[in-house]
C-alpha cells in the first residue's frame, strides 16, 4: 500500500523486525507525527510479524498507542482485528492489556541513549556517563477511549460471565475511560440475559460525560422495551444531544459495531 511522501513513516516502515520498530516507538513516543492514515499501522504490523521473538499482541500495543495515530484509534483497533494479524487468543491478550488500570512497559535505557548527562543541580557541574544494558526505564502507554471501549466489548463477548468483573474494574477508571469500558459492554449486550442487559442498560443511561453511552443505551432499551420508553427517558437527559435521540429504525436487530458512534 503506497501513502504519501511522509518522513516519520518511512523511517517506521524501514524497520526490519518487530523489536527494533518496538525499540523506535519506546524511545521516542511522540517523535513520529500525526496521521489520520490508519492503516499504516496495520501494514507496520504485517511487514515485522513473526520477525522475533517478541509476542504480536505487544507489538500490537505499541502501535496502537503510537501518537501518531491517537486520532484514528477506533477505526485502527477494527482494522486490527479484522486484519487476521493476531488470532482469538492474542486478541484476548491484546484486550486485557487495554483493561489493565495501570499497564507499565520496563526496557532497557540504553534503547532511547547510551549516554546521559546528569546535572548537579546545586553547583551546577554536570557529567556524562553510559548506562548499562541492565539499566532499565519504564513506559506507561497511554490507552485512548475507544481501545478500552473495544477490549471491554471483546471481552464481554468472549466471556459474558466476566459482565460484573468488568463493571467494577470501570469504576477504578476516571469518567471518560470508565465511560468507554461501560459503552463496550453495551456494544456486546446481546450476549447477557435480559436481567443483566437491563442492569447494564441502567448503568449506562449514568454515565456521567459521555453522551453517546448513555445514547447507546437507549438502542439497547428501545430492543427491550420499544422507542416510546426510550424517547421518554431521552426526553429527560439534561444533555441536548440525547434529547435528540431517535430509535434507529432499519437497524433494530442488527449486532452493533465500534464504528457506529
Amino acid at each position: 500500500m503506497l501513502w504519501d511522501d511522509d518522513e516519520p513513516f518511512e523511517e517506521l516502515r524501514a524497520i526490519e523486525d518487530a523489536e527494533e520498530l518496538c525499540r523506535q516507538l519506546l524511545a521516542s513516543p511522540w517523535g513520529w507525527g500525526s496521521s489520520t492514515r490508519h492503516m499504516e499501522a496495520v501494514e507496520l504490523l504485517a511487514k515485522v510479524r513473526g520477525t522475533s521473538e517478541l509476542p504480536m499482541p505487544f507489538v500490537a500495543l505499541m502501535l496502537c498507542t503510537c501518537r501518531r495515530w491517537d486520532r484514528v484509534t477506533t477505526k485502527l483497533i477494527a482494522a486490527v482485528e479484522q486484519s487476521g494479524l493476531l488470532d482469538d487468543a492474542e486478541l484476548g491478550e491484546l484486550s486485557d492489556s487495554f483493561l489493565a488500570h495501570e499497564h507499565v512497559i520496563s526496557y532497557p535505557l540504553a534503547w532511547v541513549s547510551p549516554r546521559w548527562l546528569e546535572i548537579d543541580l546545586d553547583s551546577g557541574n554536570s557529567r556524562t556517563h553510559t548506562v548499562s544494558e541492565d539499566t532499565l526505564a519504564e513506559h506507561r502507554p497511554s490507552f485512548e477511549p475507544p481501545l478500552r471501549r473495544w477490549a471491554a466489548g471483546r471481552a464481554l463477548r468472549s466471556d459474558p460471565a466476566r459482565l460484573e468483573e468488568l463493571c467494577r474494574a470501570a469504576q477504578l477508571f476516571e469518567p471518560r475511560q470508565r465511560d468507554a469500558l461501560i459503552h463496550g459492554l453495551l456494544d456486546a449486550a446481546d450476549v447477557l440475559d435480559e436481567p443483566r442487559r437491563r442492569g447494564l442498560i441502567r448503568r449506562g443511561l449514568r454515565a456521567a460525560t459521555q453522551a453517546s453511552v448513555r445514547r447507546t443505551a437507549l438502542d439497547r432499551l428501545c430492543e427491550l422495551d420499544g422507542p416510546e420508553k426510550a424517547r421518554r427517558r431521552a426526553r429527560a437527559d439534561p444533555n441536548a444531544t440525547v434529547r435528540k435521540w431517535r430509535p434507529r429504525a432499519l437497524d433494530l436487530g442488527r449486532t452493533p459495531s465500534l464504528l457506529d458512534a
